[in-house]
């Protein structure tokens, strides 16, 4: 048997696909799968023992030529439908989501009509009312709902190991808390000098290692100034932290690896929370208020982490942070 799967988008959806792809292979190794991937999710998957092939959408043409038992669309929008649509497949099976601010079911309504048609099975998911009825609306348990209908066996409660592996040693008298420095961090709620004394609480317990991406400089103008920085370049020689030190915009391979060094990891909720989840490194992970912040953990939580959940507008933030070292 040869299912195809489609993920598409950003790198956690991939993670919370992983799963999926293990329950079915580990219930039967014959079977094979393909994961169609983009340039934004690739990197997560290339050590991922349990795919057989790898289908790049940016770069691969003529990925549709490939007949399949069945094909499974996790990815919104009409991009990966049109995939998934065109596609040789004997069966078809699709998510689609309704929107989680506003709750207007017929915008969804032509998408639905031609699933329905040309899909043998869709799962349609209003997100408002699943929520509101306190139904499990998780992007794993979603995919395995759609799997269900198919009547496809699969291994139940499976744990995803850590496939990215510690390649790196670091010197430190402290343990590490690696805390990415997302531009999420600045807002109507919080603001540099808050996180410049929060920095300064966790000092008292760890050598803070301070990822930063291509959002951060814009954001954080006293940070680059107040601490040393460590690129690409000279992180392969980096052998020992003692003092708090910016890791600027690493290559995926680099922050992986600063993430395996690390006893605890702080940020808000982005990439790196399933990245964290993934390395299997305990996380504290801070919400947006203003973007429905229960509804968005409870669809994207990292899948069987250690992790705890916060949000920006909570009282002593910091505090609550540092609590529990």
């Amino acid at each position: 048997m040869k299912i195809g799967i489609i993920r598409i988008d950003r790198m956690g959806d991939m993670i919370l696909t992983l799963p999926i792809i293990k329950s079915i292979k580990s219930l039967d190794s014959a079977v094979k799968i393909n994961v169609f991937v983009s340039n934004k999710n690739e990197k997560i998957i290339k050590n991922f023992k349990y795919i057989d092939e790898i289908i790049n959408i940016d770069q691969k043409k003529n990925f549709n030529k490939e007949k399949y038992d069945l094909l499974l669309n996790f990815s919104p929008g009409w991009k990966s439908f049109f995939i998934c649509l065109f596609s040789k497949s004997l069966k078809k099976g699709n998510i689609i989501y309704t929107s989680r601010y506003k709750n207007k079911s017929y915008s969804k309504i032509l998408i639905f009509v031609l699933s329905k048609i040309f899909f043998q099975k869709t799962l349609f998911i209003n997100r408002i009312k699943k929520f509101k009825n306190k139904e499990n609306i998780h992007q794993t348990q979603a995919m395995f709902d759609l799997l269900n209908m198919f009547n496809f066996s699969f291994k139940k409660n499976v744990e995803i190991e850590s496939y990215f592996f510690k390649n790196k040693i670091l010197k430190s008298n402290k343990n590490i808390c690696l805390i990415h420095l997302s531009a999420k961090w600045i807002n109507n709620y919080y603001t540099e000098n808050d996180f410049l004394n929060l920095v300064e609480k966790l000092e008292q317990k760890f050598n803070l290692v301070l990822t930063s991406d291509y959002t951060t400089k814009k954001k954080f103008l006293t940070i680059f100034n107040k601490f040393q920085t460590i690129n690409n370049k000279n992180f392969d020689n980096l052998d020992k932290i003692y003092v708090t030190t910016i890791f600027d915009n690493l290559n995926f391979k680099n922050w992986t690896q600063a993430i395996l060094l690390s006893n605890l990891v702080i940020t808000p909720e982005c990439g790196c929370t399933h990245i964290a989840a993934l390395c299997k490194i305990p996380s504290k992970i801070i919400y947006d208020p203003n973007n429905k912040p229960d509804m968005i953990y409870a669809e994207y939580a990292p899948y069987k982490s250690k992790h705890e959940k916060y949000i920006f507008n909570e009282k002593n933030l910091n505090m609550k942070l540092c609590n529990n070292l």
